[in-house]
């Protein structure tokens, strides 16, 4: 009987500390990425892509490598430190379709952009990216975004699912 208790009162407490998927990638990868993207830190950055990732530019209608991409990231995020640019970036969700070790997730991001005149500039892009966890850490394999046209506003960024 004791030992029945055990195994009951074990599960219970590994249910409750083991995370789905969805928490694992909102911790390891989205976490991170907003604070990385926010801050300029182009390694920490690109650390959470796999090094054969493959980075889709949409409207530029280019595909990059991790080097090419690292580079542009890069290149980029000394312009904004130069020019003491600051950014807040959000994201939420349309679709979240997990497995224990593959994702496919999109969305819609929001970048608020604060130049250093002091003048504001939002931008909305949809996302895709296809994510594997290997050696338990999740990577973006896949990542390919568009500004839609510049069709998308505040409702639609808004209509889409917040991180929980």
């Amino acid at each position: 009987m004791r030992f029945l208790i055990t195994c009951i009162l074990s599960g219970i407490l590994f249910s409750a500390t083991a995370q789905t998927p969805q928490q694992e990638i909102n911790q390891q990868v989205w976490k991170t990425f907003i604070k990385a993207y926010n801050s300029f830190d182009t390694e920490l950055f690109m650390s959470l892509y796999s090094n054969d990732v493959i980075r889709i530019p949409r409207d530029d209608k280019k595909i990059l490598s991790f080097a090419e991409y690292k580079k542009t990231i890069n290149r980029e995020n000394q312009f904004n430190k130069n020019y003491n640019i600051k950014a807040l970036l959000e994201v939420r969700f349309t679709e979240r379709v997990h497995t224990p070790t593959t994702a496919y997730e999109t969305g819609i991001y929001k970048i608020d952009l604060v130049e250093n005149t002091g003048k504001k500039v939002t931008v909305y892009n949809t996302f895709m990216v296809v994510l594997r966890k290997v050696n338990g850490q999740w990577k973006i394999y896949v990542d390919a975004d568009s500004a839609e046209g510049d069709r998308l506003k505040e409702k639609d960024f808004l209509a889409a699912k917040p991180m929980e």
